[in-house]
């Protein structure tokens, strides 16, 4: 069974793929590029399946994290993927991992303490 510092870590991992994702196109690019849709709704998927496998009771320990909202995002990516709201998915991308990205490595610094350098 996979640790918790495993799943804290694919979500930062995958934050940081779509922050980088997100430096080298546009929304315009975005919309009409399946390739790039997939990218992103990977990414999501796999920082809602990760947020999901985190104990409730570190969970309530850093409510800061949406949990619940990561989780239900999944959910919905893998139950309606055929109805996707792309703009919401760009937004997610282009401006909402980069706070997730610093919250989740806050989480990490507090539960995990060396588990990942402090960067500026």
């Amino acid at each position: 069974m996979r640790r918790e510092l495993a799943y804290l870590m694919d979500i930062l991992s995958a934050a940081d793929e779509l922050a980088r994702f997100v430096a080298d196109t546009n929304e315009v690019h975005f919309m009409g590029n399946k390739p790039q849709q997939s990218f992103v709704f990977h990414r999501l998927v796999v920082i809602g399946e990760a947020a999901n496998s985190i104990p409730r009771e570190l969970q309530a320990r850093h409510p800061q994290v949406p949990w619940a909202r990561l989780v239900a995002l999944r959910n919905r990516l893998v139950h309606a993927y055929f109805d996707l709201d792309l703009p919401l998915l760009w937004n997610l991308a282009s401006t909402q991992v980069t706070e997730l990205h610093d919250q989740v490595a806050a989480v990490i610094r507090a539960e995990f303490p060396g588990a990942i350098e402090d960067a500026p």
